[in-house]
């Protein structure tokens, strides 16, 4: 359908969370004469620059799903992150007490998306009565692997946990490793 318009679509995927990457990847694009990009990509500083050069090129960027804090980004397409993980926080209070610990899994907090649904949650988890101290954040950087490692370490650690928050891509992880633990 695009190509009636004369439109075509290239995809860089980034094999890691690495800035260099980023940037490489958006360089790359550059070089072969893209007319715009979308990018989700962490809040990273260098990559905020990079959006800021290709802008001055002619270049504009849409952010999607994670944004690029003082970025000369277009717009950015997504959720209220914010008032997602408030929504999360609302959920999860209602079906636990206050004095319950909980476990939170984020993916990773230089990505603008995680570290705002985290955010979020936390605050309405306050605003409920929740005390910090209750509150577990491990950080899983979107990895199956070490995801399934930090929740089962939590699992044996804190016997009586009684939910888990997961702001990251690697749901999967979490429920093997609850599926290992209760012997399901």
């Amino acid at each position: 359908l695009l190509r009636n318009y004369s439109v075509e679509i290239l995809v860089e995927e980034c094999e890691s969370d690495l800035p260099d990457e980023s940037i490489e990847r958006l360089e790359h694009l550059a070089k072969q004469g893209v007319k715009g990009i979308a990018l989700c990509a962490k809040d990273h500083i260098t990559i905020v620059e990079k959006v800021n050069e290709l802008h001055d090129r002619g270049i504009p960027t849409v952010t999607f799903n994670s944004d690029l804090t003082d970025s000369k980004r277009l717009c950015f397409v997504g959720q209220d992150l914010m008032r997602g993980g408030r929504v999360a926080g609302e959920l999860m209070a209602k079906y636990l007490q206050p004095s319950d610990r909980l476990l939170i899994a984020v993916g990773n907090p230089e990505f603008n998306a995680h570290r705002l649904r985290l955010q979020g949650f936390c605050e309405r988890m306050h605003e409920r009565g929740f005390d910090s101290a209750h509150l577990e954040i491990v950080e899983t950087y979107n990895d199956y692997s070490l995801t399934y490692q930090k929740v089962e370490q939590a699992l044996q650690r804190i016997p009586n946990l009684k939910g888990i928050y997961m702001a990251n891509h690697s749901v999967t992880g979490c429920v093997e490793a609850l599926r290992a633990a209760l012997n399901y």
